[in-house]
């Protein structure tokens, strides 16, 4: 008889870990104990040095199903042989230094939802049940270890079944934080427009019913509210974007299963396994039919679409008259998502008929996640984007194979996420949104002392983004706790996709995206970059451009196309600019080309995502905008999700001090041709991004020349185009190259804190 103490890592609490052990001793008989401590799970065992083997073995091969184990390490134990006369789980351990990971929010299992559409069942209808396998875990959790008195759950005192279960080592509910039932757990409240509780015998039948009227709820969900309508209503969907003051932004769907959703989208197999993964993201997929004037996604190829994650929206999905809700997020333009009942009146109120509440508490607001999926058949396996990493993944690390210093990176402005290291992990925090004020900044922050005490990380310095009106680069540069490290945005996109690929040598970075602060107080955006994790050089770049009236220039893409214009047929940009934007008074022409030459209110700028806006407005796609991208993205609709290259328009690659420029002047000049001969700007749209894709080539081909470098990443916002990515993967490997791209962590700005956290990492350890 031997005696093993091990040291188990990774999301180990609050996933039924410790039950499922206890059940492995009791398959072989092993004696000893197992407890949560602030590392992970600690535990020692008896038995001969064979069956401690078979412990092991299906310990790390069988796990339950929200485990994630990162390691197992055998520890040094000084206990006797006999000292145990069973096996026990032992109280949780409050250690000084955390190192357990935090689990995230997860769908409710197969499990429970039969016991609750189970009529004989004590649960029936229940919109809270859970168990060790499923249900909220990171937006209720206040404090580590993973214990019911550190969750919102605290004040819910477990009744005498509820405790039985807890308690009994074969029920599938032991150790189950979370649990309760109608008796003792939380309940929902229906509240009308002014909070006034609405009194019902039947709270869900009712809310369907009103549903079916027409009438606009904010449902509390696991992470935050929704503003929820009947998605086949086409009234209440225009109604919801006339009060929500969103015109054109596509609205996500939440179908109540794999069969309701195929009657709207095309779902392969990859994207059906994403729809029903227990992260239930958002997953954006093609439309079976696409109709302009459609109020849930106008001009666009794709719905989002999710399957019911909390109990309640199987309840509300529950009526065949009722298949498919509109579910976005929950807040007013330039907030972040509501949490708190009590704001959620104040806030919704000019919005939402009705309010779903319940009185359990949410301490960490989590938005949905949102997930894309590209197939090639000439690729070995689809694209995976994450366009937003929130519920059901954060805050789950991106693991590296370096020791880091312990660094809080403050990620952009827009789409930002914090970020802590410690060790081999990047602990990236839930989606937060774009820094517009600051109650969202006030969130941002309160995010990462959230994730700060939760992890015990105590960060030795502070990283942040150079753009010098940031709210974040003010919020660093201001504060005097920790030292700061200024990252360029475009280096933090390259660093963050070699860390997420494990890259340590020198790379290529392609770095596409809208607006980024360059060293040389340039707006960039069309980069080529060289360098790694310690430094960079700028290589390459689109010729810079002019944001005619500054940031004006993002809200209404024709000042771009404009521009665009002026740079390819200077002073006699006037004829051609006429013709293509006939709704501008031809007396402002002139003006627009004062701005433009004697840089008048106007930044110089290389963005590739002003690009794509500027020949979206000249294709009259789309001239203003109402949210971010729309201009690309109505661009790339127009391609309807197919791949397929033309022969690219002409562009020409220039030496200008020192970096490699690319004129694209001559694709504007056959562009407008193509207008002037009626070219269908389907096509046109296709050349164009043809056309990028093999300016990405070329460029690559230049730069591997000139620094013998062969592996290629891809960043920024920019990439989530589709056909942008798959063509410029597919092209650049038939050329040689190693291609490397994002997956787990947003290729655009929501991906920006885990570069800023290996840049400064890199720093601090050259130092």
């Amino acid at each position: 008889m031997e005696v093993r103490r091990y040291r188990i890592t990774g999301i180990v609490q609050g996933v039924g870990f410790r039950p499922f052990v206890h059940k492995l001793a009791l398959k072989y008989n092993t004696k000893g104990w197992i407890l949560n401590d602030s590392e992970g799970v600690l535990m020692e065992i008896e038995a001969d040095g064979g069956i401690l083997d078979l412990f092991i073995r299906d310990l790390q091969n069988l796990p339950p199903p929200l485990a994630v184990i990162n390691g197992i390490f055998q520890l040094p134990s000084g206990t006797m042989p006999g000292t145990c006369s069973t096996f026990e789980i032992k109280a949780s351990l409050k250690l000084d230094y955390t190192d357990t990971l935090v689990p995230p929010d997860t769908h409710v299992c197969e499990d429970c939802l039969k016991e609750m559409f189970d009529q004989t069942d004590r649960r029936y209808l229940y919109p809270f049940i859970n168990c060790t396998n499923c249900g909220p875990r990171y937006s209720i959790i206040k404090d580590m270890p993973y214990d019911r008195k550190n969750t919102t759950m605290d004040k819910f005192c477990l009744c005498e079944q509820c405790k039985a279960e807890y308690e009994d080592i074969n029920n599938r509910r032991y150790h189950a934080q979370p649990n309760a039932c109608p008796e003792c757990g939380p309940l929902l409240e229906l509240l009308d427009k002014s909070g006034k509780k609405v009194v019902t015998d039947d709270t869900i039948k009712y809310c369907i019913e009103r549903l079916l009227e027409g009438k606009i709820f904010a449902v509390k969900s696991v992470g935050g509210f929704h503003l929820a309508c009947n998605a086949l209503d086409d009234n209440a969907v225009k109604e919801l974007r006339r009060r929500k003051k969103r015109d054109l932004k596509p609205f996500a769907l939440m179908v109540k299963d794999i069969g309701t959703a195929l009657k709207y989208v095309y779902i392969n197999e990859y994207e059906k396994s994403l729809l029903q993964s227990i992260q239930r993201p958002i997953v954006l997929l093609k439309k079976r039919n696409v109709q302009p004037q459609d109020p849930i996604a106008p001009k666009n190829p794709n719905y989002g679409i999710m399957l019911p994650s909390a109990p309640l929206h199987y309840l509300l999905l529950s009526s065949e008259a009722l298949p498919v809700l509109i579910m976005t997020s929950g807040n007013i333009s330039g907030n972040p998502i509501v949490y708190r009942n009590e704001d959620a009146v104040e806030q919704l109120g000019e919005v939402a008929d009705y309010f779903l509440v319940n009185n359990r508490d949410i301490h960490t607001r989590v938005d949905d996640s949102i997930v894309g999926c590209s197939y090639h058949p000439e690729l070995k396996k689809p694209v995976i984007s994450s366009i937003r990493r929130s519920r059901g993944y954060a805050p789950y690390p991106v693991h590296v194979k370096w020791n880091l210093k312990s660094v809080l990176a403050l990620g952009a402005e827009l789409k930002t996420t914090a970020a802590l290291s410690r060790d081999h992990h990047v602990f990236i925090s839930q989606h937060i949104g774009d820094l517009k004020n600051e109650h969202i900044f006030q969130a941002h922050i309160e995010s990462s002392k959230h994730l700060e005490k939760l992890l015990n990380i105590f960060p030795e310095a502070m990283a942040y983004d150079l753009h010098p009106l940031y709210q974040s680069t003010v919020f660093a540069l201001e504060q005097k706790g920790l030292p700061v490290i200024g990252v360029q945005h475009h280096h933090a996109h390259m660093a963050s996709c070699m860390a997420e690929n494990n890259l340590e040598n020198k790379v290529i970075g392609v770095i596409f995206d809208g607006t980024g602060y360059g060293t040389d107080g340039m707006i960039w955006g069309g980069e080529f970059l060289i360098g790694d994790y310690d430094h960079f050089n700028r290589v390459g770049c689109l010729k810079p451009f002019n944001l005619l009236g500054g940031d004006k220039a993002v809200l209404e893409p024709y000042r771009v196309g404009l521009e665009l214009l002026i740079q390819t047929y200077g002073a006699s940009f006037t004829q051609y600019a006429a013709e293509i934007f006939k709704e501008i008074n031809p007396k402002d022409l002139d003006i627009y080309f004062k701005m433009s030459t004697g840089k008048i209110h106007s930044f110089a700028a290389t963005s590739m995502g002003r690009l794509f806006d500027g020949i979206s407005a000249i294709l009259n796609i789309c001239k203003k905008i109402e949210y971010e991208a729309q201009a690309a993205i109505e661009l790339e609709s127009l391609l309807e999700r197919d791949f397929t290259l033309t022969e690219p328009l002409s562009y020409r690659i220039s030496h200008n001090n020192g970096l490699n420029e690319i004129d694209y002047s001559p694709m504007i000049k056959e562009i407008v041709k193509g207008i002037k001969d009626l070219t269908d700007v389907r096509l046109l749209s296709r050349k164009f991004h043809s056309t990028v894709v093999d300016m990405v080539v070329e460029m690559c081909r230049c730069l591997r020349g000139q620094y013998s470098l062969n592996d290629v990443v891809l960043s920024g916002g920019v990439f989530l185009n589709e056909f942008l990515l798959i063509n410029v993967i597919l092209k650049l490997k038939e050329q040689g190259f190693n291609v490397y791209h994002h997956s787990r962590v947003p290729t655009n700005d929501g991906g920006i804190s885990l570069g800023q956290v290996m840049v400064a990492n890199a720093r601090l350890q050259h130092a």
